[in-house]
């Protein structure tokens, strides 16, 4: 299912530890815990604010806040590179991976699909998740896990229309009653592989179309693989829509889906989707002389 929405971001440390280098000295093993818990306890401050302005409510400075975290952001994405994973990577955009050990990639992109068995987050149940990560330039892209879940014949039973002849069809409805994995486990599954390849908190961040819907669905079901991810997204959908409406002979002969609707094809599809965009439609100006 191609399907965006937003995650609250890490907030812009004071820094106590580390007070006492400004002084001239050595910050104490104290002070860096301390920088350690500050940091901690403004990145879930930040979180609270960021949905606070969201929705229209709460602290007033609170969508301010969050945008005054971005600076943060971009250096805590500096950093990135304190895990090692096996990056069995597959080619993309032209990139083969070398299959040694990686420190996470660069400006990492985590694409995830879910299939559900419906679009209400409170009502419906996830059927099947898949997930690749890509660097921020789609040139290497590793493939992880695509889980079909469990599912007894009861919810199986709820789903809509649209969805019992595309399951059907695709097999889905038959590999959940035959899956011995349970939502813990493939969400467990899911996260390792992420953070193998996104090791650091708060910086890679999700991708895919529309993907606010899979995101509502992870958030209520599947909270840790978001917990590990950055509050921003990669909507795929976005940039189509703009394309159309400002490059449409561009957009009119981009790459056609083949609307398969299992989670992993329809990564596939979206990540060939913004490769095209990006080639196309996200052109570097050497030289000229822009405002």
């Amino acid at each position: 299912m191609q399907r965006s929405g937003s995650k609250a971001g890490r907030g812009a440390s004071g820094g106590r530890g580390g007070r006492a280098a400004a002084n001239g000295s050595a910050p104490s093993e104290e002070g860096k815990a301390a920088d350690t818990g500050s940091n901690k306890a403004d990145a879930g401050l930040l979180k609270m604010n960021y949905f606070a302005a969201l929705s229209g409510v709460g602290d007033a400075d609170a969508h301010k806040t969050a945008l005054s975290a971005e600076e943060e952001q971009r250096r805590r994405a500096a950093a990135v590179g304190n895990g090692t994973a096996a990056a069995s990577s597959r080619r993309s955009g032209g990139k083969e991976g070398t299959g040694k050990a990686t420190s996470g990639l660069k400006q990492p992109l985590v694409w995830i699909d879910l299939e559900m068995t419906g679009l209400d987050v409170e009502s419906d149940a996830i059927l099947q998740i898949a997930v690749i990560c890509t660097d921020g330039s789609l040139e290497e892209l590793i493939e992880g896990p695509e889980l079909a879940i469990h599912q007894p014949d009861d919810v199986l039973a709820t789903m809509n229309e649209w969805c019992v002849e595309q399951h059907g069809k695709s097999g889905l409805t038959q590999a959940c009653r035959d899956s011995g994995t349970s939502l813990a486990q493939a969400e467990q599954q899911v996260l390792e592989f992420v953070q193998q390849h996104a090791p650091e908190p708060d910086t890679a961040q999700i991708a895919g179309n529309s993907v606010h819907v899979d995101l509502a669905f992870l958030r209520k079901h599947m909270p840790r693989i978001v917990d590990h991810l950055h509050y921003r997204i990669v909507d795929v959908s976005t940039v189509g829509e703009l394309a159309r409406r400002w490059f449409p002979k561009e957009h009119a002969r981009g790459p056609r889906k083949k609307n398969t609707h299992t989670a992993m094809s329809d990564i596939r599809e979206s990540i060939e989707q913004l490769i095209y965009f990006r080639r196309t439609i996200f052109k570097r100006w050497l030289g000229a002389n822009l405002p």
